[in-house]
């Protein structure tokens, strides 16, 4: 490992970048979410769940594979973890991507991604930013009897890919839950005929960004070797690092350095893609309008408002909830407008705004503590516009809809006084539940009605 200034290292990381050589190896470590109303390690959260449903005892510390070793030791049949897995990540809702995954998606130069988890918030993220929310990212993955590998050459992808590397969640072991799982998947990649050809292909010719993935001392090795097909110490390609564990492990750090060209960045990996994302958005800013046709309706990149949508209002800090939330009604057949971007307010945004609560069909107000802050947001100013419009509304149709999504309580006196008139939803935790779709679509079927 060739020590270097770490503002050399981002250098030649953003060069790389733009050149679209470097491949990014994505692991749990950003996968940070809001799930029943707390910030979780989605992985952790998913062992305790699945320790629950099992009936075997959990702990906080419990990884899926202490969890599965638990469930085996106590005499059951270890293939039943992977069905009741997958019931879990079922069970658990929509739920959305973390912005750490978001910011990596806002990387263009990025094209191909290999997951090493199988939970599809990658994919979310990439289709949400890259594609207004239309599903264009292709998803694929191994399994040591599945093996499935890129149309193409990484150069003529015509879409986005997310690769996962330990399978997607099935009710066979097709994906890997427990370190034995990993091992075999890692032993089938080192044969000839269970390898990917062509995503290898494009691991030996590219640069590898780990980012996050808390390999053991044993995987990281076995997979970088894997990867670059090649002796480290006869190899020159450069891959970096950003993994909190990796800072942990002397032994593992001491191999790199004597017998690989990786690169280590400071910190952990969540603080890793936040500068990468500034760093990259500051070297690429958004292009402007040509100066013979600007906009005159806000920002390029948010999409128009379909004509009697729901609109949701919300503090920005709770847009994953709103993300999940607009996908559940979509799924229901209901279009759904909101700010993707959050902008401070000019005039032309806000006229657009208050347009299109004016033509929205239903007006849900995400509440939280996040809207309980004193200082002048956004949010406040569609929450006044929307009063406006209930004026216009019949006394017996529902217009603003509060919706709770933490234990905010309606006599909050930081809240308008006239939500405490409006009947509210609750939707614990941020989750969204299949009542509460169902209710948005009998009150925009009410309102079709009525109009």
């Amino acid at each position: 490992m060739v020590r270097a200034s770490t503002e050399r290292l981002w250098e030649r990381l953003l060069q790389f970048i733009d050149e679209r050589q470097v491949v990014p190896v994505v692991g749990q470590e950003l996968l940070t979410v809001q799930v029943a109303g707390r910030e979780v390690q989605l992985y952790s959260y998913l062992a305790e769940r699945l320790a629950g449903r099992l009936g075997v005892p959990s702990d906080p510390s419990d990884s899926l594979n202490t969890v599965a070793c638990r469930y085996k030791d106590a005499g059951q049949r270890i293939q039943d973890v992977y069905g009741a897995l997958k019931q879990v990540l079922s069970d658990a809702g929509p739920i959305g991507p973390p912005e750490s995954l978001l910011k990596l998606a806002d990387i263009r130069d990025f094209t191909l991604f290999v997951s090493m988890t199988f939970d599809s918030l990658l994919e979310t993220a990439l289709n949400q930013r890259r594609f207004g929310g239309d599903g264009k990212t292709d998803r694929l993955a191994y399994a040591p009897k599945k093996v499935q590998d890129l149309p193409s050459a990484i150069e003529n992808l015509e879409h986005p890919v997310v690769f996962h590397l330990l399978g997607l969640p099935a009710a066979t072991p097709l994906y890997a839950v427990t370190d034995e799982d990993t091992l075999e998947f890692i032993h089938s990649l080192q044969s000839q005929d269970g390898r990917p050809k062509m995503l290898f292909d494009a691991l030996r010719e590219k640069y590898l960004l780990v980012i996050g993935c808390g390999f053991p001392d044993w995987l990281a090795r076995f997979f970088i070797r894997i990867a670059r097909q090649e002796r480290f110490i006869a190899g020159d390609k450069e891959s970096w690092v950003a993994d909190e564990r990796v800072h942990g492990d002397t032994g593992l750090q001491f191999f790199l350095e004597h017998f690989s060209a990786t690169e280590m960045f400071p910190g952990n990996a969540r603080t890793f893609v936040d500068e990468l994302h500034a760093r990259w958005m500051a070297a690429h800013p958004a292009p402007t309008a040509a100066p013979q046709a600007p906009r005159t309706d806000g920002p390029a990149a948010e999409p128009e408002m379909k004509t009697r949508s729901v609109f949701v209002s919300y503090a920005s800090e709770d847009r994953p909830v709103v993300e999940a939330i607009t996908q559940a009604l979509e799924q229901a057949g209901i279009d759904v407008w909101f700010d993707r971007q959050r902008l401070e307010l000019g005039d032309l945004w806000e006229a657009k705004i208050r347009k299109n609560i004016a033509n929205c069909e239903l007006f849900i107000a995400i509440i939280s503590r996040h809207t309980l802050t004193p200082e002048r947001r956004v949010f406040r100013m569609e929450w006044n516009r929307a009063f406006e419009e209930a004026e216009k509304a019949a006394a017996n149709m529902r217009f603003i809809v509060p919706v709770a999504i933490d234990d905010t309580p309606e006599s909050s006196e930081a809240l308008p006084p006239r939500f405490g008139d409006a009947q509210w939803e609750r939707l614990a935790g941020g989750q969204v539940t299949p009542e509460f779709v169902q209710s948005v679509v009998r009150m925009v079927r009410d309102r079709r009605k009525e109009s």
